[in-house]
């Protein structure tokens, strides 16, 4: 079984530590990571849910993303949620911390709420898909999706895409600034 550690609804650790299942149906405040890899061509790697997936099933979403167990190490959490999901190990000294967004969540007809702070990563990577190992519980495939692409799909609202409506804006507004008509040092 899963546990987590609570939250404040300022992202603060209330010293409350609770079981995922418990922490969704109840609607406790807790910590996750969104992981966005972006390689030398501007393309995110972004991945379809699992069509077995208690929410969001079969929909596009962040590179790997997941909770933190209580008491873990973020940048062991994030390593260990890229190799669970899709098989390849980023070193942490790879991994640019680019803000924290909450946000609160009502699925299922309110069975499922997930309010939560995710902390957001970068990792400009260049990765062979056809090497990654899935996790099949989780992930049904992965693909590349140049980012202003993605981002013209949030705009129109595509169904198909969780939406993270703050992340994105945040994130896109990152990628803007650091990939938009300019010539790109992959390897700084």
């Amino acid at each position: 079984m899963e546990y987590l550690d609570i939250l404040d609804r300022n992202g603060n650790k209330t010293g409350e530590v609770k079981p995922r299942k418990e922490v969704h149906s109840k609607g406790y405040w807790h910590k996750g990571v969104h992981v966005w890899i972006i390689n030398s061509q501007k393309e995110l790697l972004v991945q379809k849910r699992s069509a077995i997936k208690d929410v969001y099933p079969n929909k596009l979403y962040v590179s790997a993303g997941g909770h933190f167990t209580s008491g873990e190490d973020e940048k062991e959490g994030i390593r260990r949620e890229i190799l669970e999901e899709i098989g390849v190990e980023i070193p942490a000294s790879q991994l640019q911390y680019l803000f924290t967004f909450s946000q609160e969540v009502s699925e299922n007809n309110g069975t499922f709420l997930d309010n939560m702070f995710y902390d957001v990563y970068l990792a400009e990577v260049d990765l062979d898909l056809d090497k990654l190992k899935l996790q099949e519980e989780e992930v049904s495939e992965v693909i590349n999706i140049p980012y202003q692409e993605f981002e013209k799909m949030i705009q129109n609202h595509d169904p198909n895409i969780v939406n993270h409506p703050e992340g994105y804006a945040k994130l896109f507004k990152i990628l803007h600034e650091r990939y938009d008509e300019k010539e790109w040092d992959f390897d700084r």
